[in-house]
């Protein structure tokens, strides 16, 4: 109906300013040099989080939104302020620093974008010209980083001898023995810090003894409910991706569901070396990327 349709517009235009402010307060954080974190030679912002990988994972999902109908909207009028809303976002994303986000979730988006874009604009027999903005907009983003490729951030990316990849080597490793210890039920919700910490955490990762999850969304639910859980989050993220990519094809509001989509492919992709659901602010996101892209299957 008309009004469900606006309800979900609201929700959705909520959700979105509400990243659009986080943003804001990041990009003040780091014009003031206030509240940032200082890292392997780079500044940090973090907004209202305890972490500036925290805010990445939020940001990211606002962004997949706001590009889609910055790009596919028909209103020109709509496009500027997407595009402008876009832009904040995208920038305090950038100046997380997040390896995931840039460099995993940002890539992913834009793929998406860009291969959902195309039918998107087949569909309506229009010209193409959008994706030479995602592209360019892809572009962009790697010229904004060149300046702090130098860092040493960005310089230890490969180095698995020490520093954040070694450490990350090391937490899979025993969050895939604690798995194949408890296959059926895994450990239970929110106890994988203390089976992690007590039992599993090797010598070498010492350093680090207060991790809460795996950094990776698939050994996240086996751990946490065991295979079944897992068996549940694949249904649950493969229905929703199966709901938006019909939506994209025959719904009467392709964009939004291409938008819900990048959202989705971006979180995953980025929840492949990070968090990407059990924590309270992505849990509600996920939430309502769930609710939108059933209803975009109810609209077919």
């Amino acid at each position: 109906s008309v009004d469900a349709a606006g309800d979900h517009w609201l929700l959705l235009g909520a959700w979105v300013a509400g990243g659009t402010t986080v943003a804001l307060v990041a990009l003040w954080q780091y014009t003031s040099g206030q509240m940032v974190i200082t890292a392997e030679g780079v500044w940090r912002v973090r907004a209202f989080y305890g972490s500036p990988n925290n805010l990445a994972l939020y940001l990211e999902r606002t962004l997949a939104m706001s590009l889609a109908l910055a790009l596919f909207t028909r209103s020109r009028r709509a496009q500027l302020g997407w595009g402008g809303v876009a832009a904040l976002q995208a920038v305090a994303l950038l100046l997380t620093f997040s390896k995931g986000g840039l460099l995993l979730g940002l890539p992913a988006i834009f793929a998406t974008l860009w291969c959902g874009g195309w039918v998107l604009l087949a569909q309506r027999g229009e010209s193409r010209r959008p994706l030479w903005w995602i592209a360019g907009t892809g572009v962009l983003a790697l010229l904004a980083l060149m300046p702090f490729l130098g860092t040493e951030r960005f310089q230890r990316l490969l180095d698995f001898q020490q520093g954040t990849g070694f450490l990350r080597l090391q937490l899979w490793q025993s969050a895939w023995q604690m798995a194949l210890d408890h296959p059926l039920l895994g450990v239970g919700p929110d106890n994988f810090l203390y089976a992690f910490r007590s039992q599993y955490i090797l010598p070498t990762a010492w350093q680090e003894p207060n991790l809460n999850h795996p950094h990776n969304w698939i050994l996240d639910w086996w751990t946490r409910l065991g295979l079944p859980g897992l068996a549940l989050a694949l249904i649950f993220f493969g229905r929703m991706i199966g709901w938006l990519w019909q939506g994209l094809r025959r719904t009467a509001d392709p964009v939004l569901c291409l938008g819900l989509l990048a959202a989705i492919v971006g979180a995953l992709t980025h929840g492949l070396i990070d968090a990407s659901y059990a924590l309270p602010d992505l849990m509600l996101a996920w939430v309502l990327l769930a609710h939108l892209a059933e209803r975009s299957a109810d609209a077919d």
